[in-house]
């Protein structure tokens, strides 16, 4: 249990998934602008409009893989040690409303991409970790004059 930092691993998990919704609200925003939607008619609507569009598909998951990159980052520099672990942590909130998606139901759509998210998103969160670590591992040899 020492080798897992409990305050990381939380505001890495904080900080994947507030980025990913500060990053797709100008996505959703022009995808909803662009899609002609009636404002009287909106209610509805808006789930199908973006389900509907590919650009919305692509931009969330592109972005919302580098937040995870970002969360395993910030994961493993608040931990300081055991940096893959710490930032392959950090997205056990993503992995957690995935698998919910999956036992309640809600992610019958869209089975296979939700099985495909699980893995990749512990593997973004790890990376994120290994950057960190890269980084320190590049400090600390430029440090011993190497």
């Amino acid at each position: 249990m020492k080798r897992i930092s409990l305050k990381g691993v939380a505001i890495g998990n904080i900080t994947d998934i507030l980025s990913t919704n500060v990053v797709m609200i100008p996505v959703t925003i022009y995808v909803l602008a662009s899609s002609g939607l009636n404002p009287d008619t909106v209610a509805g609507s808006v789930t199908k409009v973006l389900e509907a569009s590919t650009f919305f598909f692509v931009s969330s998951s592109i972005l919302g893989g580098l937040c995870s990159v970002l969360g395993g980052y910030v994961a493993a520099r608040i931990a300081k040690h055991d940096e893959l672990l710490n930032g392959g942590l950090s997205s056990i909130l993503c992995v957690g409303s995935g698998v919910y998606a999956l036992v309640s139901g809600s992610a019958a759509g869209h089975l296979w991409l939700h099985l495909v998210y699980l893995p990749l998103s512990v593997a973004l969160g790890t990376f994120g970790g290994l950057l960190r670590a890269r980084q320190n591992a590049q400090r600390g040899s430029n440090a011993s004059g190497g």
